[in-house]
């Protein structure tokens, strides 16, 4: 979560994974430098380098949830902004770039290649035994976000953000980059039962953010999802230490 501490405020932006915020961050590097803090664009190869044995919380510092982020800020922020995204796109999302070779290792593609209603059942088992797998990336949005903050919507695009974030800070405006990791060129299909099981995991984004939950039924676990409860502390030991 990167910190923007300026004379007269210090700002802090809310990073959820997979919903534009590294195009903010770059945004926010571009204009204001070294004025910018809590960023390790290079975590995740850190992590594989043997990172995880040391690592508290083990995730990289801009993606932090609230709880971790007020152990590490030297006080609390003036002002807290966010970007959420539909969890059904950013569940989709997740799943293109962890095709795109997040990490480069074997099982982590072979993985990322199974059909999506597999891969995503064995993910939100995953997150279930171990809510830090993926640097944070298989969190509810809501964990991200105190209240109060103020939130924008991916879907609006960037600049709705970028120019309260100008605002705030009491600077020009800052220009909008593009998308810095855009995956839509792979296409997703989501059966309903995947949106079943997003409703489900993600129950509290949909309710705070106004988003349409797609579930249309409770949460009954089928053979697939016992499946994947079974090989979810198999999956949590490889991934704590960078193997998928």
């Amino acid at each position: 979560m990167p910190s923007l501490a300026l004379a007269h405020r210090l700002i802090w932006f809310a990073h959820c994974p997979k919903a534009g915020g590294t195009s903010v961050e770059t945004a926010m590097v571009a204009r204001w430098g070294p004025q910018v803090g809590h960023l390790h664009w290079g975590w995740d190869l850190w992590w594989m380098r043997g990172g995880w044995r040391e690592a508290s919380p083990p995730n990289s510092p801009q993606h932090l949830i609230w709880e971790d982020a007020l152990s590490v800020l030297p006080r609390a922020p003036d002002d807290v902004f966010a970007l959420v995204r539909d969890p059904a796109q950013r569940m989709a999302s997740e799943y293109r770039w962890q095709r795109r070779g997040r990490r480069g290792t074997f099982l982590g593609l072979a993985v990322s290649y199974l059909p999506f209603s597999l891969w995503l059942t064995l993910m939100l088992a995953l997150a279930r035994q171990n809510p830090y797998a993926y640097d944070n990336h298989l969190r509810p949005q809501t964990d991200f976000i105190p209240d109060g903050a103020k939130v924008f919507y991916l879907e609006d695009g960037l600049a709705p953000a970028l120019d309260w974030l100008a605002e705030t800070a009491g600077a020009p405006p800052v220009e909008a980059t593009p998308h810095q990791l855009s995956t839509r060129a792979v296409g997703t299909t989501l059966r309903p039962r995947d949106y079943d099981r997003i409703g489900w995991a993600f129950a509290a984004d949909y309710a705070r953010f106004g988003y349409s939950n797609p579930a249309r039924t409770g949460a009954l676990a089928n053979w697939l999802d016992r499946f994947a409860d079974a090989v979810a502390p198999g999956l949590a030991w490889l991934e704590c230490r960078g193997m998928i």
